[in-house]
């Protein structure tokens, strides 16, 4: 965490749950994580809920040929976050289907992976959609 995404760390993010179909991402409740209204930042959330889906991709396509690349993020918050929270994304068979679905070099995919927010009460408190863009380049 500290080399690849050093800000995760000091938020106190970290990888509860990974296997091939969910990641759930843990954020401690740090108070300088925290807005001016006693909440988590919006981007400490988003931060969290991305890594949630990031890690489904990076563990897909270890060893492979494939990249990908965050083009859109769509956010509905719902409750103020206070306390412990957790990103869970339930995915992992679509960021596989959109892998499989590259055959050739160039050849380039869409998948659009939900993020579920909770507090510590197992209420949702926000949903994100994350979209990547993968391509098995021309050239390795």
């Amino acid at each position: 965490m500290m080399k690849n995404l050093p800000m995760g760390l000091l938020s106190g993010m970290k990888i509860e749950v990974l296997d091939e179909n969910t990641c759930k991402v843990v954020l401690k409740d740090r108070f300088w994580i925290h807005n001016p209204f006693g909440s988590v930042f919006w981007a400490v959330m988003g931060m969290a809920a991305e890594l949630s889906t990031g890690a489904l991709l990076y563990a897909w396509t270890s060893g492979s040929n494939v990249r990908f690349i965050l083009v859109k993020v769509e956010a509905e918050y719902l409750k103020k976050v206070r306390g412990k929270s957790f990103y869970f994304c339930p995915a992992g068979q679509e960021v596989l289907k959109s892998i499989e679905s590259l055959e050739n070099p160039g050849d380039i995919q869409s998948v659009v992976l939900p993020v579920t927010t909770y507090d510590h009460h197992e209420q949702v408190v926000a949903k994100f959609l994350f979209t990547w863009s993968l391509k098995k380049p021309v050239h390795n």
